[in-house]
């Protein structure tokens, strides 16, 4: 099994050219859900691997928690693409003992979202500690404002920032429709100009955080605004609403947002 997962993450990132980050992710919920690393490949039944799969359910994660429905569905879901590759392209097995496991439980449809009014108290709330020198609070304002992934957030780098702060190049997403060069509204230009100022342009914008970092300031300021704890993945579906809603645009978004307490500060914090 080590052996085979080795060979997979060669495939990722070789054959497949998947960022490293992601890669690493897979590999990570690989071992999860195949625990026993000596194991070999031609061993595995469907009883074992059902086996596995029972474990997962029941297994904490690295946040130690126990995994969501959606989480443990998700890695059945890689372990079954990494043995269809073990049997595809490389011919280590003959039959997939993964393809008859179902996966158990309800998924979530959609992640939940703040309100209009909830998401302006928010907002207030996130500027508030922005202009405290928060870096994270600026991260998260990146999630709602401009719609961005947590590992967008966390990847990008001072060279990404251009026009004055008036564009943020995102020239790597794991899809080519991801790809794309963000408007930067006014709201968070002075922040991120601050946060580049005498840095080497391949330097991290925030420094060096894992994406979950993100997630956690997301939730820090729903609990200081008072307003239910969402995710950053959430906050994102926010963005999205409202664009539909006022037309597709980071400007838009946070115009109809604004408040007297979050408007753009007039100077770098």
């Amino acid at each position: 099994m080590t052996e085979g997962l080795e060979a997979y993450r060669r495939y990722l990132l070789d054959d497949k050219g998947n960022k490293p980050g992601s890669v690493e992710d897979t590999l990570y919920r690989l071992g999860v859900f195949f625990p026993e690393g000596e194991v070999l490949l031609r061993d595995l039944t469907n009883r074992t691997c059902n086996g596995y799969y029972e474990a997962l359910r029941v297994r904490k994660s690295r946040l130690n928690k126990a995994f969501s429905v959606d989480s443990h569905r998700n890695i059945l879901a890689e372990a079954k693409s990494f043995l269809r590759w073990c049997c595809a392209k490389k011919k280590w097995l003959t039959r997939n003992p993964l393809d008859e496991i179902e996966g158990v439980g309800k998924r979530k449809h959609g992640k939940a979202q703040l309100r209009v009014d909830e998401a302006r108290r928010w907002l207030v709330k996130a500027v508030t500690l922005a202009d405290d020198g928060n870096e994270g609070a600026v991260a998260a304002l990146l999630a709602l404002v401009m719609g961005m992934r947590a590992s967008e957030i966390v990847d990008r780098t001072v060279r990404d920032l251009d026009d004055g702060g008036k564009l943020l190049w995102i020239p790597d997403s794991k899809t080519e429709a991801g790809r794309r060069t963000l408007q930067v509204p006014e709201l968070l230009q002075p922040y991120l100009r601050n946060l580049a100022e005498g840095k080497p342009s391949k330097a991290k914008l925030f420094g060096h955080h894992w994406r979950d970092w993100v997630r956690k300031w997301v939730k820090r300021i729903c609990v200081g605004a008072g307003v239910p704890n969402v995710t950053a993945h959430g906050m994102r579906g926010l963005h999205s609403t409202l664009a539909v809603a006022n037309g597709v645009s980071a400007h838009v978004v946070a115009a109809s947002l604004a408040t007297s307490r979050a408007r753009p500060p007039s100077r770098a914090t």
